[in-house]
């Protein structure tokens, strides 16, 4: 069984980059050479989360309005371009703590691990 980090990093982490990657497309009309030199990260990365090839989870934290309200308030101040990696980083720890509080990686560990009854792991 992975443990929970690596079901943040295989499926929580590319979700929170598709979903900020389709607001700096959209809501702020940005070339995706433009979203990759602010993110830090490849076009191709950026078409792909655009595609959803990765971060195909995104259903999981689209639902929760808190979460999409972080995400949306990190797009606008990455589109803004007053954003250090660090504290891109520091950003997405505390949506990533908030996504673990509010027990969203649980259901997702459990849809790969149906055989996991009760864990308290995350929280």
């Amino acid at each position: 069984m992975k443990p929970y980090c690596e079901v943040v990093v295989s499926y929580i982490l590319p979700a929170i980059r598709a979903l900020i990657t389709r607001e700096l497309l959209t809501t702020y009309n940005l070339t995706q050479m433009e979203a990759s030199e602010l993110l830090g990260i490849t076009q191709a990365a950026i078409s792909q989360y655009n595609k959803e090839s990765r971060g195909a989870k995104v259903n999981i934290l689209e639902k929760d309005k808190k979460i999409m309200k972080m995400i949306k308030q990190l797009a606008k101040k990455i589109a803004r371009g007053n954003m250090t990696a660090l504290k891109i980083n520091s950003e997405f720890c505390k949506i990533c703590k908030e996504i673990r509080k509010r027990k969203l990686i649980c259901q997702l560990h459990k849809d790969i691990y149906p055989s996991l009854e009760s864990c308290s792991e995350c929280y």
